[in-house]
């Protein structure tokens, strides 16, 4: 393309000098026609041969000749008549008796073409190395802006590779565990109902957990579809009571605090299930990383149209580099430490809240503990009901 552009433009510089030049090569000629006498035969007035000089510049001049091609006389500078047409821009115009109206002569007006070859050089030159520039100019950016397209097809295979890999690990855990538990229920020959009730019960511990992962993975696929079948009207202070309820045996087993405040009124549009799962997931999450003798609060606010749920809790923190990785699914920063967990919940929850139009965001520092944010519109945007979330 730069190259067909190159030469459109040199073709075109070249055609409007040519054109130049023959538009004053014919305006000198005709000038010339002012010296030519009319007798028997074509002459000219050399006396009157100045005035056409003011015509032309040192490299141009005018040849006049008799209808025999005889030179008559000559102004100015002019080629050899054996040059090299090559040297030299020339227009001939004829000489006509006005009288009979009959052609007696020819006048030439020449021009030196050495400064046009020389312009012509000089673009020809520009060109190329213009040329030259903007392709590799062209190379670089189409590499730059390739890279950067293909950044994010790259971190898109990195992440579905890495959930891959994490989702196989996270499914190899229970099937070991059934595998293993029916194989030595079918070696044993001695059928003993104490063993076999142990066993089928961690096979059944096993289809749990699988059946508790794929439906996570469920989730988070249907998290990119639309809302606009789904919207009801949620009562936020409710689910929070609900929520509460479910969890204070637990808190209380693990020596947790757990307080929960809400204003009222506190209703919103949503799924009342994912809503739910969002709060939930961030209980769980906080009675988890609390130790025993800790703390846990949840309260909620309504600022504007939005309604703002904070979960705060006493537990380790969260380093600044962990902060938005604790969001990715099946993260997490001691896989140790929660050998029944997926590393899918806070994940699962930034994905439905997005869902609806809002977020989950993380302010934590460590040795003191974190507060989880949800932040919820009190009805989602037009793009999340319509479209995508």
């Amino acid at each position: 393309m730069f190259a067909v552009a190159a030469i459109a433009v040199r073709f075109t510089f070249v055609a409007i000098i040519d054109q130049q030049t023959t538009a004053r090569l014919h305006d000198l000629a005709r000038a010339g026609i002012r010296s030519v006498v009319f007798s028997r035969r074509l002459g000219v007035d050399r006396g009157d041969l100045a005035n056409t000089a003011l015509l032309m510049t040192h490299d141009e001049g005018l040849q006049w000749f008799d209808r025999a091609g005889h030179l008559l006389a000559t102004q100015g500078s002019t080629p050899p008549r054996r040059a090299s047409s090559k040297l030299f821009d020339s227009v001939s115009i004829p000489v006509e008796d006005p009288r009979t109206h009959q052609r007696v002569g020819t006048i030439v007006a020449s021009e030196w073409s050495d400064q046009e070859r020389a312009d012509v050089r000089y673009l020809d030159t520009g060109l190329l190395i213009g040329t030259l520039l903007a392709v590799v100019g062209a190379a670089a950016g189409g590499l730059a802006l390739a890279r950067r397209a293909v950044r994010p097809v790259e971190q898109s295979f990195q992440v579905l590779r890495e959930f891959t890999d994490n989702a196989s690990h996270e499914l190899r855990g229970p099937l070991t565990v059934i595998a293993a538990s029916a194989d030595a229920a079918l070696r044993d020959s001695d059928r003993d109902p104490a063993h076999d009730r142990a066993r089928f019960e961690t096979i059944a511990d096993g289809a749990k957990q699988m059946s508790r992962l794929a439906s996570d993975l469920l989730l988070l696929a249907s998290a990119d579809q639309s809302l606009e079948r789904e919207l009801f009207l949620v009562d936020l202070d409710e689910t929070l009571r609900k929520l509460a309820g479910q969890y204070r045996a637990r808190f209380a087993e693990a020596g947790i605090t757990f307080e929960v405040a809400t204003e009222r009124p506190a209703m919103l549009f949503g799924n009342p299930d994912q809503i739910e799962r969002v709060l939930a997931n961030l209980i769980e999450n906080a009675l988890r990383y609390t130790p025993a003798g800790g703390r846990v609060t949840v309260e909620s606010r309504r600022q504007g149209t939005e309604f703002q749920i904070a979960v705060r809790d006493t537990g380790a923190g969260i380093g600044p580099e962990n902060r938005e990785r604790i969001f990715d699914r099946f993260w997490r920063a001691d896989p140790a430490r929660l050998p029944r967990g997926s590393g899918l919940g806070l994940a699962i929850a930034r994905a439905l809240a997005r869902r609806h139009g809002g977020d989950v965001t993380v302010i934590s520092d460590v040795g003191i503990g974190s507060t989880f944010v949800l932040t919820l519109p009190a009805r989602p945007p037009s793009r999340s009901v319509r479209s995508q979330a």
